[in-house]
């Protein structure tokens, strides 16, 4: 089943391709078959989707990407496909249903490895999933929250591109306490050094300088978060 609807996703028309996405996505909700699909070489195939299909049809392949996306392996694969661009894009510019939605998801899950939380953040996810949190319905926030919680977990420098986005409170909230608040959701204490690095950001921003106390090698790192 899975080799056939794979095979109709390299070789099918737009409106079989979209089908086989759907089918597929629908099977990658089995944790099994998350390495099955991987395996017969889909991850590709969606990322081609993603890029060139209709609006319909990049849905059904950011779907089936993000529940690939459950399975740590595939978190490499999609990104090595390239998959993390084109579903910053989705969630940018997208205007099918739930396209907003289903890329916020994905990069949730994507975020959830190291690398890829530094690749989400160089393709400029950040912004977007912020206009979303603002913005979107009651779930989307959720997802944007959660999408932003995991590209920050364990990375100062995403925690304050993510803080400064949020707005002045919430970079002078992750100054004060080492974590912000995002929708109805907390951040999880990104520690010490995220801390003291938005509290200079804060003093950039607030004083125009860096105080002259501070030690140059942490008045040279500031230029790289303002």
């Amino acid at each position: 089943m899975i080799a056939s609807h794979v095979h109709a996703l390299r070789e099918g028309d737009d409106a079989a391709k979209m089908a086989a996405a759907r089918a597929l996505g629908n099977l990658a909700e089995e944790t099994d078959n998350q390495f099955l699909i991987a395996e017969a070489g889909a991850i590709p195939l969606f990322v081609e989707l993603l890029c060139d299909g209709s609006a319909a049809g990049k849905v059904a392949a950011a779907t089936a990407l993000c529940n690939l996306a459950d399975h740590g392996g595939n978190q490499v694969l999609i990104a090595e496909a390239g998959g993390i661009p084109p579903l910053v894009d989705l969630l940018r510019d997208g205007n099918a249903d739930d396209a907003k939605l289903i890329a916020a998801w994905a990069l949730g899950n994507l975020a959830c490895n190291d690398d890829n939380q530094v690749l989400i953040a160089e393709a400029h996810g950040v912004p977007p999933l912020v206009d979303l949190l603002r913005a979107g319905s009651v779930e989307d926030q959720r997802q944007a929250a959660r999408a932003l919680h995991n590209i920050s977990y364990n990375n100062d420098g995403n925690a304050i591109a993510i803080a400064a986005a949020v707005g002045l409170d919430a970079l002078v909230q992750l100054a004060r306490n080492g974590r912000m608040t995002l929708g109805r959701r907390l951040s999880s204490n990104v520690g010490g050094p995220a801390k003291r690095k938005a509290a200079l950001v804060v003093a950039a921003l607030l004083g125009g300088c860096v105080p002259d106390s501070v030690p140059r090698v942490l008045q040279a790192a500031i230029g790289s978060y303002l």
